[in-house]
């Protein structure tokens, strides 16, 4: 039977990103049991609710995110 260890505590750090700047984040990195040769990992990062390192966060993840495709007006399909 495989032993479960509590989960480890939020630590502070920073990241420099050049489009969001250095915002103070919470990480909390969790070992993934993927096999005994590999070892994965995963990080959670988190900012403090209505700060500006939160504000930076969320732009760094619309950065991120997928953009929508541009569609031609419905009037020019034929």
């Amino acid at each position: 039977m495989r032993q479960h260890r509590p989960l480890p505590l939020p630590r502070p750090g920073r990241l420099k990103h050049p489009a969001v700047g250095r915002p103070e984040l919470n990480y909390q990195s969790l070992d993934l049991p993927v096999s005994h040769r590999a070892a994965h990992d995963l990080t959670f990062y988190t900012a403090e609710p209505g700060s500006t390192s939160e504000d930076r966060l969320k732009l760094l993840t619309s950065l991120a995110a997928p953009q929508p495709r541009a569609t031609a007006p419905t009037d020019q399909l034929r």
